[in-house]
């Protein structure tokens, strides 16, 4: 099913697809995130009760994680590039209703809506470079990518934070309403088909078929193990910052921001790891998330900011190695796998907010437990890549 090509490869072409994906998924995956700092503004919502602003999280989470299984295999079927446009059109379009919902009822529906259409597109992101990419840019593209989801989850809280005392929440949706719609052209217009050959497609019903033959092969489902804990504690530290609140809101915004440019001192720390086997790679970026968590739990603001800092860099350096490793242990069903992946990561973090309930709330007690989540995370981690 890997259909690289000789446009496909070329450096230019290669570039395109880092940038086009990295900025696509930056309103589209933020959309699980941009709702936390407007719990005020959904709880004046017609009808709202004191559970909607947590529900409006949950609700987007759940389908999301439903949908990644249901639309990321068909990437095999009807093609990668197509299912990203797809989803990021469909986003667009339903993040812009939602915009406008009446009461709170039809805006955790909306919320739902969105989780359903934005699914499809990291999955079917992830099966592009898989296919598209030579081996030695996957990785490379894959910190891109999942760097750009990473840091979603900064840049949306950030854009909502600012957008939404001048225009509401109406005002935050369709603005990231537009930025899916330009993702969705960007998308068609300046990045190269992916679709095989009309008598090698796999059909719908086939690329599902794949899902139970994945998850008996336990490499995979311990690299899915060691996916899940990325971001279920990242949301965990994030809602314990959010309720702590010994915080300032320009502080907040501060500690927020502070692990943005993590983001980006991974992606250049990856280009110089090219050579650095994928266990080394994997198992020191987890040592150094465990540190960060363990940096958080000490309260203080500059170790919060650089906990954070250290924890988002961490992820962002080892979740895009995982994910070179499933698609290489998942081929030729590489949608599938890449599904799979997707649904642990985002399953995660829709984990994020019990955990946080689980550990208590408190600052300390939930970075001291994510910790040893992520603990965890490095042991599956470690027993899927021995020789």
């Amino acid at each position: 099913m890997t259909t690289t090509t000789r446009s496909s490869t070329a450096r230019p072409v290669l570039i395109r697809t880092g940038v086009i994906t990295a900025l696509g998924a930056l309103p589209i995956v933020g959309q699980l995130y941009v709702v936390l700092p407007l719990a005020a503004e959904i709880g004046a919502l017609p009808g709202a009760s004191g559970s909607t602003p947590a529900l409006a999280s949950t609700a987007f989470a759940l389908v999301y994680a439903v949908g990644i299984l249901a639309l990321g295999p068909l990437a095999d079927s009807l093609g990668a590039r197509r299912l990203m446009v797809a989803s990021a059109a469909a986003t667009a379009i339903v993040t812009a209703l939602t915009a406008f919902a009446p009461s709170a009822s039809w805006f955790l529906l909306g919320r739902a809506a969105q989780g359903l259409a934005a699914a499809a597109f990291t999955p079917a992101t992830l099966a592009y470079i898989a296919r598209t990419a030579p081996v030695s840019a996957r990785v490379l593209l894959n910190t891109a990518a999942i760097g750009a989801g990473l840091a979603s989850a900064v840049v949306s809280q950030v854009a909502a934070q600012l957008i939404a005392p001048a225009a509401g929440i109406t005002g935050v949706l369709l603005t990231f309403a537009g930025a899916a719609a330009a993702a969705a052209l960007a998308v068609r217009a300046f990045l190269p088909g992916d679709d095989a050959p009309v008598g090698e497609r796999p059909s719908p019903t086939a690329v599902h078929r794949a899902i139970p033959g994945l998850l008996a092969r336990p490499r995979l489902v311990l690299l899915y193990c060691t996916g899940l804990t990325f971001l279920s504690v990242l949301v965990a530290l994030y809602t314990a910052l959010a309720a702590d609140g010994r915080w300032s809101a320009t502080t907040l915004l501060a500690l927020r921001a502070s692990s943005l440019p993590a983001v980006i001192v991974a992606g250049v720390l990856t280009l110089r790891l090219g050579g650095v086997p994928p266990r080394t790679r994997i198992l020191s970026a987890v040592t150094l998330a465990v540190a960060g968590a363990l940096l958080c739990a000490t309260g203080a603001t500059v170790a919060v900011g650089a906990g954070l800092f250290l924890l988002v860099g961490a992820i962002a350096l080892a979740a895009p190695s995982v994910v070179a490793e499933v698609t290489r242990l998942g081929a030729p069903a590489i949608g599938a796998a890449a599904s799979l992946y997707t649904v642990a990561i985002f399953g995660g973090a829709s984990l994020g907010a019990p955990l946080d309930a689980l550990l208590g709330g408190g600052l300390t007690t939930v970075a001291l437990g994510g910790a040893a989540v992520l603990a965890f995370g490095g042991l599956t981690a470690a027993n899927a890549t021995r020789d």
